[in-house]
């Protein structure tokens, strides 16, 4: 039985948020391809070939890429590997129209990073359903209002939150 004082924690995690990001948004344009169904990475420069690789596709992992190598290793590793520059504005953007969804299921939100965040979902069982309810119900308004995947953990503590979306 849960004590009065039990607090319940949500910890969201956007899935490789730079490229989920990048593909929400080309999406919206109308853009055919999805780069999170082809080899590519999100970081450097393709025409100078610099920078390090921030933010990879399933496909690229399975290529062998790593998050921090440089984009001439992970052009090596994969020849077709389509490599997008950074957009920070955008991630920006995307993790603000996140926390203003989130809100709508708590005020108590606080950003871990632009892609990370704890939501305190205590006492609001009341008007969303059991926490594991509201879970898969925020975790799809996500994907289809924002156009990107998230893991969610729920716990007691921000740790064990945090713990739980990585199982």
């Amino acid at each position: 039985m849960e004590s009065e004082n039990s607090k319940t924690i949500m910890h969201i995690d956007v899935n490789s948020a730079f490229l989920s990001f990048q593909a929400a948004y080309e999406k919206q344009l109308g853009v055919k391809r999805d780069l999170r169904n082809i080899p590519s990475v999100i970081g450097g420069n393709q025409n100078t070939r610099h920078g390090i690789v921030l933010a990879k596709s399933q496909l690229a992992k399975k290529a062998g890429i790593k998050t921090g190598e440089s984009i001439v290793e992970a052009r090596m590793k994969c020849s077709d590997l389509v490599i997008v520059p950074p957009n920070y504005n955008l991630y920006i953007k995307s993790s603000r129209a996140l926390r203003k969804l989130l809100k709508e299921y708590s005020p108590f939100i606080e950003v871990f990073s632009v892609d990370e965040c704890f939501l305190d979902y205590t006492k609001m069982d009341k008007h969303f359903g059991n926490p594991l309810k509201a879970a898969y119900k925020i975790r799809d308004r996500i994907f289809k209002e924002l156009g990107f995947t998230v893991n969610i953990g729920i716990s007691t503590n921000k740790l064990l939150a945090k713990q739980a979306g990585e199982l």
